[in-house]
């Protein structure tokens, strides 16, 4: 069997939905220049994880582990939660000024709640799959090798530690994203959630209490948030919030800021948005804190 040069680090069960009817995706320079591409041809390095022996033998087993046992699972995933027969509909009124300041945010406040049940193989594929898209990243990748470069290791066995150690990461990543609160983001109006090469982030070293909350758009129609809580609950379940076109360009700007050369958009691309947004860091408008036992979400408008 031929072994696998050309590694993908945004996986092809995920880029194929930002196709159009055409089997093509939009691709957007900083400077606002588009092209269209084949998703086969992006977000891929040659042999990026590929390990060196020490007679430069070459071992893909971490690329085929990743698309037998990452990638794969996730067409389940995405299935699950884009099948409506598995949604959820219950009452939910709410407080009424925090139903303002929601609606403020560029979300829908309908009267009810829409909740999707997430069976212990749907967690586990998405825990697997979020931690593998951002450690596989080949910035995260690079990051990595920097930090284990050493006078006396040539450059391939300075890779092979950075694998070993994206491995290990992986794992750490995993469990955290098991307990982890899942929250869905639905586009509710025209605008779709957007993807550049600069991949998913979180800030590291990890805070204190709430380590890192991901925003992670799993394909132009939805994106999955994760909150690891000290305290988590209802992890059978995952919310879903429903994003007005305010909403989704909200959270377009947290992938914007780490675009480094493109951004990928299924219909039509928003180039004045990108151009304007590209590389600028996120509003921190929105942050997470842990009292007294209780998650509280904090709204800050002045920060911008």
């Amino acid at each position: 069997m031929t072994k696998p040069k050309r590694h993908h680090w945004w996986p092809l069960v995920q880029s194929k939905h930002w196709t159009d009817t055409s089997g093509l995706v939009n691709v957007v320079r900083s400077d606002g220049t588009i092209f269209r591409a084949n998703p086969l041809n992006l977000g891929v390095e040659s042999e990026l994880y590929t390990r060196f022996g020490p007679n430069d033998e070459k071992d893909a087993a971490i690329e085929e582990w990743f698309a037998a046992t990452i990638d794969s699972p996730t067409a389940e995933l995405i299935e699950h939660i884009t099948n409506r027969s598995h949604w959820r509909r219950r009452r939910y009124d709410g407080d009424a000024r925090e139903a303002a300041t929601v609606r403020e945010l560029g979300w829908l406040t309908p009267g009810y709640l829409d909740a999707i049940p997430i069976p212990p193989q749907v967690r586990i594929a998405a825990a697997r799959y979020i931690a593998a898209l951002l450690v596989r990243h080949p910035l995260y990748l690079e990051k990595l090798v920097n930090f284990h470069k050493e006078p006396e290791l040539d450059s391939k066995a300075t890779k092979n530690r950075a694998l070993d150690n994206m491995l290990n990461v992986f794992n750490i990543y995993v469990e955290r994203l098991l307990s982890s609160v899942i929250m869905v983001s639905w586009r509710a109006g025209s605008s779709e959630f957007l993807y550049s090469d600069g991949g998913i982030t979180v800030t590291e070293p990890w805070r204190p209490d709430i380590p890192f909350d991901i925003h992670a758009p799993i394909t132009p129609d939805f994106a999955l948030e994760f909150l690891p809580v000290p305290n988590p609950t209802h992890l059978d379940e995952a919310i879903v919030m429903e994003a007005k076109n305010q909403g989704v360009a909200r959270q377009n700007r947290i992938i914007l800021a780490d675009a480094n050369r493109f951004v990928f958009s299924r219909q039509s691309p928003p180039v004045s948005f990108i151009k304007k947004n590209f590389g600028v860091p996120a509003p921190e408008n929105i942050g997470y804190r842990y009292v007294n036992g209780q998650l509280e979400t904090i709204y800050d408008p002045t920060r911008k």
